[in-house]
Formats: structure tokens, sequence, C-alpha cells
């Protein structure tokens, strides 16, 4: 009796002893069906390929348009921005300025009031120092959500108490400088 190693062997063989029998026969039926698949096969493959490489030409086409586009949008993005800077110095220089800010925060009855004037004026900063780095600016928007500028966010260094933290300016933690900014007039 052979072992089963064996038997896979010879049953393997046989199986391609028969397959090579059956191509290499010219046998005109099989060889030619052969044959013919064997040619669809190929020229399926070739136009698989072809419509390959059209779509990755195609493709590296719509990358370069689109790279392109991002830098142009760079560009005009970052000529913007200097326009809006020029603007807003020249606001500054013209001595205009936005109307002071009034917050109140939740459950409290009295407002903080922001002076843009004394900030650029008094204390000759530039809007820079502040835009966009602490407070990001949108035209006609509120852009800190209510409930977020708290004297807790400003007591973790955030908001207001980027600068007035004790070193640059007053603290917010200082109970003597309350009155600073919520003063009793509404």
């Amino acid at each position: 009796m052979l072992n089963g190693g064996l038997m896979r062997a010879i049953h393997t063989a046989a199986l391609v002893f028969l397959v090579a029998l059956l191509f290499i026969t010219p046998q005109k039926g099989i060889s030619a069906e052969a044959t013919d698949y064997v040619e669809k096969a190929r020229l399926d493959a070739e136009k698989a390929r072809a419509d390959a490489e059209k779509a990755m030409a195609e493709a590296e086409k719509a990358i370069a348009e689109a790279e392109r586009a991002i830098a142009d949008a760079e560009r005009s993005k970052s000529k913007a921005k200097e326009e809006k800077a020029k603007a807003m110095e020249k606001m500054v220089s013209s001595h205009y300025f936005p109307d002071d800010i009034s917050m109140t925060a939740p459950g409290s009855t009295t407002p903080a009031v922001f002076s843009h004037a004394k900030h650029t004026e008094r204390e000759q900063l530039k809007c820079i120092e502040c835009h966009p780095r602490v407070f990001i600016m949108k035209v006609g928007k509120n852009v800190v959500k209510a409930g977020q500028l708290t004297m807790s966010e400003m007591k973790k260094g955030k908001y207001c108490g980027n600068c007035h933290n004790g070193h640059k300016a007053f603290s917010v933690t200082e109970i003597t400088s309350c009155k600073r900014c919520h003063s009793q007039k509404q």
C-alpha cells in the first residue's frame, strides 16, 4: 500500500500529464477552443492594461491641476492676509477702532468692557498681538461662543488672561483690579 503523500504526487503528475496531453494533442475542437480562450484572455488583459494606463495618466493630470490650484489659492490667501493686516494698521493709525466690546458672563450682572482704543493707543499694542493668535476675527461675528470667555478660562491663560497674567499686564486674579474691566456703568 502506498502512503498518502506518494499517492497525491502520483495523482498530481497524472493530472498534469492529462492536461498537457489535452492541449498538445492536435484535436481540432479542443485545441482551437483553448487557443481562442487564451487569445481572448490576452486581448482582455491588454485592454485592461491600456485602460489602467489611461486612468493613471488622467489621475496624474488631475493631481497636477489640483496642486496648481492649491498653490494659487495659497498665494491668494497670503496676499489677502497681507492686505488685511495693512488695512487694520491703517485703521489704527487713523485712530479708528472697533467699538468697545461689552461681555457678560453667564450668571453675572456686571459686564466686562474691552476697549480696542485703550489697548492700541495707551498700551501701544499692535493688532497682531491678539489677532488671530488669541482672538480670531470674523467681521460681524462673535467667534467666542457663549459661556467660553469666563474668568476660570482667563485664569488658565486663555483669552484676556493671555496677557493679563500679572507679568505682561495686571492679572485677572487680582481682586483689586476687577473694576478695571468690570465697571458698574452699563
